[in-house]
């Protein structure tokens, strides 16, 4: 299992790397490669990516569990 740290860790080099929009829409590209190729696992990871990718944005809500 891929630890908090490193989801939040790539989060933020996404987001240094490709700026805060185009690094979500990179998450979420990844996230339907994995649903089409069925790889459960990597779909799982980029989905917790993307999450920290939002809260690190300010753009995730309390509901969403993103941190602020």
């Amino acid at each position: 299992m891929t630890s908090d740290a490193e989801i939040w860790r790539t989060a933020r080099d996404l987001i240094a790397e490709q700026g805060a929009k185009r690094a979500e829409a990179y998450a979420k590209k990844q996230i339907d490669e994995m649903a089409s190729s069925a790889n459960f696992v990597g779909n799982l990871v980029w989905r917790r990516i993307h999450r920290a990718i939002k809260g690190l944005n300010g753009g995730a809500t309390a509901a969403s569990g993103g941190r602020r």
